[in-house]
């Protein structure tokens, strides 16, 4: 194995590690309430999306090369920049509210509350679009397919419309949330690439 299919190598293990660390700490982050330890999971989230994004990306890649799926790679990495901000302004706003908001104060506090809403929205739109161009580029995926592929495209398009439609107060307060179902796609996928180390190492071997 020469090093640039060593390297392919690395990248989707480190893909497999990070995809489950972030399927942990996401729901994690709902729980903590030590503002230190919110912050330090909150400013991994993004890092880790980003790097279990390039681990799906080649291992798509080893099988077809595909524009779509580079271009998931890309709005999935914005993605996880996106959520990081997001997080920290959501702690920041949380830290600084006091307990006892008068009443011409609470217009002051919803503003704030709508500068994360945007945030979330922001997010939602890069990581529908990467899980939406992942879907479509697993279609014929030997190891992924059609299941995993319609799947991640219904999922994707319903996250979107219904944050569009309830915008900008988040889609869970009048709809049904599918950013939950986004990561549990996710993380099936990273099972998924799991229990095919051995093919990976196939494919990789047959380009040498």
């Amino acid at each position: 194995m020469n090093n640039d299919n060593h390297m392919i190598l690395n990248w989707i293990n480190t893909g497999i590690i990070c995809g489950f660390l972030v399927s942990i700490i996401y729901p994690l982050l709902q729980f903590v309430s030590n503002l230190i330890l919110g912050v330090i999971l909150a400013s991994s989230m993004g890092i880790l999306l980003s790097l279990a994004s390039v681990g799906l990306y080649y291992f798509i890649q080893i099988n077809k090369k595909t524009i779509a799926s580079k271009i998931a790679l890309f709005s999935n990495i914005i993605a996880g920049a996106l959520l990081t901000q997001m997080f920290l302004v959501q702690l920041a706003i949380k830290s600084s509210k006091p307990k006892l908001i008068e009443e011409s104060s609470k217009w002051i506090w919803n503003s704030l509350n709508h500068i994360h809403y945007g945030l979330d929205v922001a997010w939602d739109v890069y990581i529908f679009l990467g899980t939406f161009l992942f879907a479509i580029s697993i279609f014929q995926h030997p190891k992924l397919g059609k299941i995993f592929s319609i799947t991640g495209i219904l999922i994707s398009l319903l996250m979107i419309i219904t944050n569009i439609i309830s915008f900008p107060i988040p889609p869970y307060e009048e709809y049904i949330d599918f950013g939950p179902f986004i990561g549990l796609w996710y993380l099936a996928i990273t099972i998924k690439i799991t229990f095919s180390k051995r093919w990976i190492r196939q494919q990789i071997e047959a380009k040498i």
